[in-house]
């Protein structure tokens, strides 16, 4: 992360015009991210489709399980409505995963928590009980072969209980249960106890009755316990006594003098066969059937033409994992870094909720448009909402016929997780694969930028190690065999440098061409000069004849001037070094201007760090000329009467030649190109011609014997110091 936030960085604050070809490629890479953006579009636009697929399958299968339906009609017929319909209430029993136990606690009932049926003495409809009532009661049902089992958990300010003595059964708090028994009769029985723990069940006579008398029916048990808000009730009766209809109430004692029945909560009508809701416990013939053709993460709910549930099968909350579902798991070999990056994946996209309100856990009637339509014979879907808002629910009716009549319909549901693991494992994908082809596409592009920009520096080096400070081509460049931009421009610029030194060796010899082709004529013209001199001339002449020949000795002195560096290039490469005392080459030198020079001042000054001469490895004569050079430029420029100083300061491993006279300064413009050929300073012409060449012969001189110089003005701004820094022989 720090390489490229240091990268970025630079990308900020610097010119984007003047980045490297490297860092602008890198850039040019990063369009790539549009790839798993436009992806990313197409994923949320394929929603539509993974939709209209889902529909269409589950429709598919709807009409399979429907056709397979229609050709058993009978189990369309049950107890509670052999081919009529009704409007009383419907129950529909959900098998349990286990038998219950018979203590009055409610763990065994944790696992079927949605299928609570909500009563209170306000309302007898299954509505959420008011704070203001005094009884209300929850119940769950269910059954496993051969028994239906309920829970009952009622809400009551004062159990009462039956009294201890008397034979009176509902004198205290107890369960009423009115249904049609298998042979279609309506009984009803009373449950009640007199101290909590097993209750004990008795039917009561009816006008169909044989006998008048109560009699106790053991084949219902019961239990009841009592809890901070009340009492809970389980019960247990074998479902060969049920017929189709089956309602319960709670009836509630208060005052525990008179023992009158203060009030009752029914589920439905009781007092007679008609008022009764209907209840139906799904036939093994149908459950066989579903259970063949069930599919984990949906469920199928068969109803009759009334739209009853007469078959349930299956659950949206299945963990089992179906042909839509893909999710990745990584497995049990699985390194670090896959469970890393499933981790991120997780945090990131959004996970099928495996928890939310099923609005139909408790449903014993479809009363929705899509069965409806599908009751009319016209198959349908619909997609809904669940109540929290975290699960799109898709269902697919289908009718089923007998003999082209509708005698029921086929819902299937399925969720919306199937389409959200879908698009969760293609972005997963989509990630993986636009990762990979971006780190194979910036890793090409890096090394072929790092290539490019390799090649390209290495053409700059070369063609900057081609030309010298002075503007002289000292090298060449390696055309390149390359066929692409990079190498045409290699083959111009080795064919440029090639003419460019062919043009500099024309330059420069260009001098010692101008000297040897101009003596000839400077030489006839000066013995013609001499011829009339020795003529009888008049004086006006004799000026005329005698400019004529200062004319032409000046015009020697230049072509010796011109060719006196080119020969002195060629001098020094035939030169023998030798190791000679530096101190006293200068000071006889300055004893020999001094001489020369009376009306000039010349200073020598020697400092020693070390005690011994100062020993060079070089050539005498080119050091005493590079010398003369230098005094020379200081007798040119330094203020009259002034003294001009030399001095020589040598250490363990150099000695430093400074010439220092007072007079102009360099101009800062000059400064880099004082020792270049043909540059001169003086604004004035003397006798003696001046082409720049001088300081560029010291430049030479000091270049050969491995040494620099330098021009600089004083720290006081009175003068200049041009200082020779030499390497002494080891």
């Amino acid at each position: 992360m720090p390489l490229f936030s240091a990268f970025f960085d630079k990308v900020r604050s610097a010119n984007p015009f003047s980045l490297s070809i490297r860092s602008k490629l890198v850039l040019v890479s990063l369009s790539l991210l549009i790839i798993p953006w436009v992806g990313y579009q197409y994923i949320n636009e394929m929603e539509q489709y993974l939709q209209e697929r889902q529909e269409s399958q589950l429709l598919d299968r709807a009409r399979i399980v429907a056709s397979i339906l229609s050709d058993q009609p009978d189990l369309f017929i049950t107890k509670t409505n052999p081919g009529t319909d009704t409007d009383s209430k419907h129950l529909y029993v959900r098998p349990l995963a286990a038998p219950i136990q018979l203590d009055g606690y409610v763990d065994d009932w944790q696992n079927d928590k949605e299928r609570i049926f909500l009563f209170s003495d306000q309302v007898d409809t299954a509505q959420t009980p008011q704070a203001s009532s005094s009884l209300s009661f929850q119940f769950q049902i269910g059954s496993f072969k051969p028994f239906l089992y309920v829970l009952f958990q009622v809400s009551d300010n004062n159990t009462v209980f039956r009294s201890l003595s008397g034979a009176r059964i509902d004198n205290g708090d107890h369960l009423q249960i009115a249904m049609q028994n298998a042979d279609g009769e309506f009984v009803r029985y009373i449950l009640s106890a007199r101290k909590a723990g097993k209750l004990t069940s008795y039917q009561l006579p009816t006008a169909n009755s044989k006998t008048t008398n109560v009699l106790e029916e053991r084949r219902i048990t019961g239990f009841i316990r009592k809890t901070q808000q009340g009492y809970n009730i389980e019960i247990k009766l074998p479902l060969l006594m049920l017929g189709g209809k089956l309602a319960f109430a709670i009836a509630d004692i208060d005052d525990t003098k008179n023992r009158k029945i203060n009030t009752i909560v029914r589920t439905t009508g009781s007092r007679h066969i008609q008022d009764i809701g209907t209840i139906v416990v799904p036939s093994p013939k149908i459950d066989d059937l579903l259970n063949r053709l069930h599919r984990a993460g949906s469920r199928i709910w068969v109803t009759d033409k009334s739209a009853k549930v007469i078959a349930l099968n299956g659950s949206l909350k299945d963990s089992g994992k179906d042909i839509y579902e893909m999710e990745f798991k990584p497995n049990a070999n699985g390194n670090l870094f896959s469970a890393i990056v499933r981790a991120i994946y997780r945090s990131v996209l959004q996970e099928p909720p495996k928890e939310f309100h099923d609005d139909l856990s408790t449903a014993s009637e479809l009363n929705t448009p899509e069965v409806e339509q599908a009751l009319q014979g016209n198959p349908a879907t619909r997609w809904r909402q669940t109540p929290d808002e975290r699960v799109n629910i898709l269902t697919a009716t289908y009718p089923v016929t007998d003999s082209n009549t509708v005698v029921g319909s086929v819902a299937i549901e399925e969720t919306s997780n199937s389409i959200l693991i879908l698009q969760n494992r293609a972005v997963e994908i989509l990630i993986n694969l636009s990762m990979l082809a971006m780190a194979v596409a910036a890793l090409t592009v890096f090394i072929f930028a790092t290539r490019l920009s390799i090649r390209v520096r290495q053409l700059r080096d070369s063609a900057d190690s081609s030309i010298g400070s002075d503007g002289r081509v000292i090298g060449h460049v390696k055309p390149s065999k390359a066929s692409d931009e990079i190498g045409d421009l290699s083959r111009s610029i080795a064919n440029m440098l090639n003419r460019l030194a062919e043009y500099n060796r024309y330059l420069e010899t260009m001098a010692s061409k101008l000297s040897h082709e101009l003596r000839t004529p400077i030489t006839v013209v000066r013995s013609s000069l001499e011829n009339l001199d020795s003529a009888m001339l008049d004086d006006e002449h004799k000026a005329y004849s005698q400019r004529a020949k200062e004319g032409v000795e000046r015009l020697s002195n230049i072509l010796t001037r011109m060719s006196e560096a080119t020969r002195l290039e060629q001098t020094i490469q035939t030169e023998d070094s030798i190791d000679f005392d530096l101190a006293k080459v200068v000071s006889s030198c300055i004893d020999g201007y001094q001489i020369a020079h009376k009306n000039v001042t010349l200073t020598l000054n020697v400092h020693h760090t070390i005690q011994q001469p100062i020993i060079i490895h070089g050539v005498p004569d080119l050091i005493a000329q590079m010398l003369d050079k230098l005094i020379a430029n200081a007798m040119d420029f330094a203020i009259p009467e002034t003294p001009i100083i030399i001095q020589l300061q040598a250490t363990k491993s150099i000695v430093q030649l400074h010439v220092i006279n007072d007079g102009p300064l360099l101009p800062e413009k000059m400064k880099n190109n004082l020792f270049d050929s043909m540059v001169s300073l003086r604004e004035k012409r003397g006798e003696q011609p001046h082409l720049g060449l001088g300081l560029y012969i010291v430049r030479l001189i000091t270049e050969f014997h491995s040494g620099t110089v330098t021009a600089t003005n004083k720290p006081d701004n009175s003068g200049v110091i041009f200082t020779v820094a030499l390497p002494i022989a080891s």
